[in-house]
């Protein structure tokens, strides 16, 4: 048996072409599920993620997915272990989950994990992330204002929802029948399933080839050798402890600058260790920014990483030198009935913004100015009179990165917790009733500097058709996104409807749902970045 603490040591070669043999087969994974999907949102911007977790459920690799998706798999898996323990399960088998409470992130976001056996042993677990563009709820999209978390959509807590290869009809029907257009999730969960199938197949490859001992060694190892990465990189970094609060922009019910709504955080650099206090965040929120423990920490090890150097093989030993202290039912620790669901694409940014500007304090020149924060979520609803079918639209827009040291932000990014490709305007149009009248960055909308913040981006969508329901998730209507030595902040956000009749409505950051009819159009401004540097230096930022 091949000793998973010297396989580094003793057999590198084997080690190194096994270990990047598993981020290959998350890759694999998501190319399968891209090219198998309904969803524009999952076959063209590729919201979703693949990870292969070992048999207690830790990450062992992940594919260059979702920073918010990956670093909440561990919670995943150990949740699914904690429904089913590891006697219970056979071959063929999957879970199926969305439980923000237990292990997962926000209900759009569906998880799967599918066992992977040789010769009767369980080695390992293929999972995946899915967001399913609809799963009920108040709107079109379950991306909208609630106050609990029943009013999201449907909750699924660890199920069998495959056993021995057999789909369990009964349970499958009753999401299905909780879901605006049926037959499209059913189409992404038979891709989810066809993709976890293939990192099954894989591994098993893998272990045929080399052993299962050796399989299950590489996985133990890895997370061990970006463990070690990580440590050696924090040690030499000198100590710091930094504090800052900022609020968030509102939560639909309670405006900007609510007492509820700040977050305030206390990071520790000591050795080779990154503790992260959320002592003093208060909450719970009414609305959906309430953030479950999983997004919290997934912003968390995500930060840690990139100020670490960025380049560590991501998986559980690397997240095991972070310490997370995040009071229960507070902003960043929901607990239920708090909804959540604009926690991970808007709650998880501030997060690492409000981290960054923290450690911006002791470390300037290793930290990146503040982002637009946000994922600015939009979702579109109704039903399509010229296709004679409904519809349901999700996306999210780019803004403006914060700059760095030695370089501008980029413009119109999915920067941070996102890492979703555009959804083409051409492919939109085809399929639903909406013609998109603008897709721009907005000029001087970074932040000043020696060094500009990235440019925000204005997107506006004319509806074609009546009774629309619309919903819009988005951050820093109020606050701007911070500079850093002496950078100036990014411009505001802004969300605006343009009625048919010339009415012009200014809607707040997180709204909704709105109801749209022909001729209306919805007007996205999102948020530039920070910029970097003094901004008496900013024509020599400029040509860097």
């Amino acid at each position: 048996m091949t000793n998973a603490t010297g396989l580094l040591r003793s057999d590198p070669v084997t080690f190194e072409v096994i270990r990047n043999g598993l981020y290959a087969i998350c890759e694999e994974m998501k190319t399968v599920l891209m090219r198998t999907s309904f969803s524009p949102l999952l076959s063209l911007s590729a919201d979703l993620s693949c990870a292969i977790l070992d048999r207690d459920g830790n990450v062992a690799a992940q594919g260059n997915d979702i920073p918010v998706h990956l670093g909440a798999m561990p919670f995943t898996g150990r949740a699914a272990l904690a429904a089913f323990p590891l006697d219970t399960w056979r071959p063929g088998d999957a879970v199926l989950m969305n439980d923000p409470y237990l292990g997962g992130t926000h209900l759009p976001d569906m998880s799967m994990l599918t066992p992977v056996f040789q010769d009767g042993r369980l080695l390992a677990f293929a999972a995946t992330r899915v967001h399913w563009p609809d799963v009920g709820g108040i709107a079109a999209g379950s991306s909208s204002i609630a106050d609990e978390i029943i009013k999201e959509g449907l909750r699924v807590p660890p199920v069998k929802i495959i056993v021995q290869g057999e789909v369990q009809q009964s349970i499958l029907s009753i999401i299905l029948a909780n879901v605006r257009i049926p037959d499209d999730r059913l189409g992404d969960f038979r891709a989810q399933q066809a993709a976890n199938d293939r990192g099954v197949d894989r591994l098993r490859q893998i272990a045929a080839r080399y052993g299962a001992e050796m399989l299950t060694s590489v996985l133990a190892e890895s997370q061990h050798y970006s463990h070690l990465q990580v440590r050696a990189r924090l040690e030499r970094l000198p100590d710091a402890e930094v504090v800052l609060a900022e609020t968030l922009d509102g939560d639909g019910f309670d405006g900007p600058g609510a007492e509820a709504l700040r977050i305030q955080v206390r990071v520790s650099k000591v050795g080779d260790r990154f503790d992260v206090d959320f002592s003093g965040s208060t909450g719970p929120a009414r609305g959906p920014v309430n953030a479950p423990l999983p997004v919290t920490a997934s912003a968390v090890y995500y930060t840690m990483l990139g100020f670490a150097g960025g380049n560590i093989p991501p998986n559980s030993g690397a997240y095991a030198s972070a310490s997370i202290t995040a009071p229960e039912g507070s902003v960043v620790n929901a607990r239920y009935p708090s909804p959540v669901v604009g926690a991970n694409t808007e709650t998880s940014n501030r997060i690492v913004d409000l981290i960054l500007a923290a450690l911006g304090q002791a470390y300037p020149d290793q930290i990146p100015a503040g982002s637009y924060g946000s994922a600015c979520v939009y979702t579109l609803g109704g039903f399509d009179s010229t296709r004679g079918r409904p519809f349901v639209h999700y996306e999210t827009i780019g803004g403006g990165m914060g700059a760095r040291r030695g370089a501008p932000g980029s413009g119109g990014m999915r920067v941070h917790m996102g890492n979703t490709m555009n959804l083409p305007v051409e492919a939109m149009e085809a399929a639903m009733p909406l013609r998109f009248k603008a897709y721009e960055l907005i000029e001087g909308s970074g932040g000043s500097g020696r060094w500009r913040g990235g440019e925000g981006v204005r997107k506006e969508v004319e509806i074609l058709t009546d009774a629309v329901h619309a919903s819009v998730l988005g951050e820093r209507s109020h606050t701007q996104a911070n500079g850093v030595a002496g950078g100036g902040p990014g411009a505001c956000a802004s969300f605006t409807v343009h009625r048919a009749t010339g009415v012009r409505e200014e809607l707040a950051s997180k709204s909704g749902p709105h109801r749209l009819n022909a001729g209306d159009r919805i007007e996205f401004r999102t948020a530039g970045g920070g910029g970097w540097g003094s901004p008496s230096h900013e024509d020599e930022g400029r040509q860097g």
